[in-house]
């Protein structure tokens, strides 16, 4: 959507929304700000303290990723496509989900360099919502791989979890953002990766297995040549 393009409703939705990341941002900061401040003075035996101090980090972090989300859903969006490893831009995201979901086993699977023409901090964005939101659903695994279809000039990253699946409220983010306020993180990873591999000239797959799970696949465009 182009800024000349926005009706006056569409502007006032587009400034309160920047506004609110604003704000919150501030918040935020302050928050990152005490909680390094409080990890360096409470004693390394109190383990209770710290592990809230964790907690409190993440959650945190969480609300910045589905605030921008929501900015970026709502106003126009900007892409800077570069070429892109994208088996290395997700083994990047992987790597320390570990640590923060331990009872989680998460099986990455990649195949050498797989280029594509993407923004990558874009990529990043709905990646990391995305892994997020299944780990958290997830029982035990997560399977996370990024294949290439020489065939049909596409890479495709899929993430799939054992969960219970999907609910269609939950689904129903993919195609309507905020129809319902239930679920934000899941609907907000769902519809944000939608838009932005659209933009991308690529698809988003996404639905419950019929073994149980969930799998959401993002196929992009290949670059013919290496990075």
């Amino acid at each position: 959507m182009a800024e000349a393009s926005l009706t006056p409703s569409q502007r006032m939705i587009e400034t309160l929304a920047r506004t609110l990341r604003h704000e919150v941002g501030d918040l935020l900061q302050t928050v990152y700000s005490t909680v390094a401040i409080l990890h360096e003075r409470i004693p390394a035996d109190q383990k209770l303290e710290r592990r809230l101090l964790v907690d409190l980090k993440s959650r945190a972090e969480n609300c910045k990723h589905e605030l921008d989300a929501v900015v970026d859903l709502v106003c126009p969006l900007n892409l800077n496509p570069n070429p892109v490893d994208l088996a290395e831009l997700v083994s990047g995201l992987v790597a320390p989900l570990g640590p923060r979901f331990p009872s989680i086993k998460i099986h990455l699977e990649t195949r050498g360099s797989l280029p594509v023409k993407a923004d990558p901090r874009r990529l990043a964005q709905i990646g990391s919502l995305l892994l997020l939101a299944l780990c958290q659903a997830a029982q035990h695994n997560v399977w996370v791989r990024v294949t290439a279809d020489p065939d049909r000039g596409e890479v495709e990253w899929s993430i799939t979890d054992d969960s219970y699946g999907a609910t269609p409220e939950q689904m129903s983010w993919l195609n309507t953002p905020f129809a319902t306020t239930h679920h934000a993180q899941f609907g907000l990873g769902l519809a944000l990766a939608r838009r932005v591999v659209q933009q991308h000239d690529g698809r988003i797959e996404a639905g419950n297995l019929p073994e149980g799970g969930f799998r959401v696949s993002l196929v992009l465009p290949a670059v013919s040549s290496g990075l």
